[in-house]
């Protein structure tokens, strides 16, 4: 029998009974959701134990946050700095306050959740990757003007030379450091 319930610190944690033997596990999140999409898949992980006389291994095995430590502090990742800052900012937030309700930081998130555990796994720091879903489902943004948005930017800009600048840049639909990277000699 298995259940899972929060402990007043807000983690959640997973029992799963057998025979009369007990394994607790720490799920090593706060958020509902994402202890209730964990819980099968770890529920089968203790059950094997418990089926197969394996003791707990408790303390064999990294609990998540630790996990997190070490894949940030690991030196062979090849990231760039701008990767690795963003990599602890989403982890960090993660084990703080679960998973973030805007769908495209959620899934950034949960790719980089699997990204650690699966390398967790390959260098033995857990016993099996758990795979959460989601890593593609993210929300694209629509930066669209409005007609008199469009009538604003593209004809009421007096100054010709302007306008021809605020033409260019929306019609090429160039970036701003591109634009600004544009030197005089160019144009």
């Amino acid at each position: 029998m298995a259940s899972f319930y929060r402990k007043p610190s807000g983690i959640y944690y997973l029992s799963v009974t057998f025979q009369h033997n007990r394994i607790i596990r720490s799920l090593g999140t706060r958020s509902y959701e994402t202890a209730k999409k964990l819980s099968p898949q770890i529920e089968k992980q203790i059950l094997a134990e418990l089926i197969n006389g394996k003791e707990s291994r408790r303390g064999e095995y990294l609990r998540f946050p630790a996990l997190v430590k070490r894949y940030l502090s690991y030196k062979n990742h090849d990231w760039a700095n701008s990767t690795l800052e963003r990599y602890k900012t989403l982890l960090g937030n993660y084990v703080a306050n679960g998973l973030p309700d805007n769908p495209t930081t959620k899934s950034m998130t949960i790719r980089v959740i699997n990204s650690c555990n699966n390398w967790g796994y390959k260098y033995e720091f857990i016993a099996k990757p758990v795979k959460m879903e989601g890593g593609s489902k993210w929300e694209t943004r629509d930066r669209v003007f409005t007609n008199s948005e469009l009538k604003i930017i593209l004809e009421e800009v007096g100054d010709i030379s302007f306008n021809s600048f605020v033409r260019f840049a929306y019609y090429t639909g160039a970036r701003s450091g591109e634009i600004r990277s544009i030197s005089r000699d160019n144009v």
